[in-house]
């Protein structure tokens, strides 16, 4: 597996203090969540720490990588910097730490999700929510849920999160929507 003391060095050095601690925390949780659902503990681990790789980079920085890989076309990312860093950060982990395809996928859909998550996906996605630096109204439901049913934790989670947006007048974006209405069509 990589290199975890270069990955966590390097993330020292590109991140925030609070943004660092975050990472560090959805990575361990990652991997707690990975030992129930029987996952594996390094891929959640790896994922955890680098799902917010690019979460402080520029938008040149941004932009170097959207060319690099020719990634324009995925409006359903472009169009939202807060959304960006999921799709950025798989792209410059997998050149960077040469990561396999689940943990480039689970770092790309931990801000939307996408109906064709795996456990890994759902994990990363979950833990990134519930980790245990955060407070809000909910999120003991959330974190109880996710050590029981990842896709109920999820639904959860995202309920909570579009309550959240529209409460504060933000968009939601689409992809959330379907992803919500496929987990409670396919989960229960």
């Amino acid at each position: 597996m990589n290199n975890v003391g270069m990955i966590k060095e390097d993330l020292k050095n590109m991140l925030s203090d609070y943004r660092y601690e975050h990472s560090i925390r959805v990575a361990d949780l990652a991997s707690k969540l990975a030992d129930i659902y029987h996952v594996d503990k390094d891929k959640a681990y790896i994922s955890g720490l680098l799902h917010d790789i690019a979460k402080e980079f520029s938008d040149e920085e941004n932009g170097y990588i959207i060319d690099k890989y020719n990634l324009n076309n995925r409006l359903d990312f472009i169009n939202n910097k807060k959304l960006l860093h999921g799709l950025v950060g798989a792209y410059y982990a997998k050149e960077k730490y040469e990561i396999d395809d689940d943990v480039m996928n689970a770092i790309m859909y931990h801000t939307i999700g996408n109906i064709n998550m795996n456990l890994l996906d759902k994990i990363v996605f979950v833990a990134d929510k519930i980790e245990f630096g955060k407070n809000y109204d909910g999120i003991e439901e959330e974190r109880e849920l996710a050590f029981v049913d990842i896709n109920k934790a999820m639904i959860l989670c995202i309920e909570n999160n579009i309550k959240k947006l529209e409460k504060e007048k933000k968009v939601v974006n689409g992809n959330v929507r379907k992803l919500l209405l496929y987990l409670k069509n396919n989960s229960c």
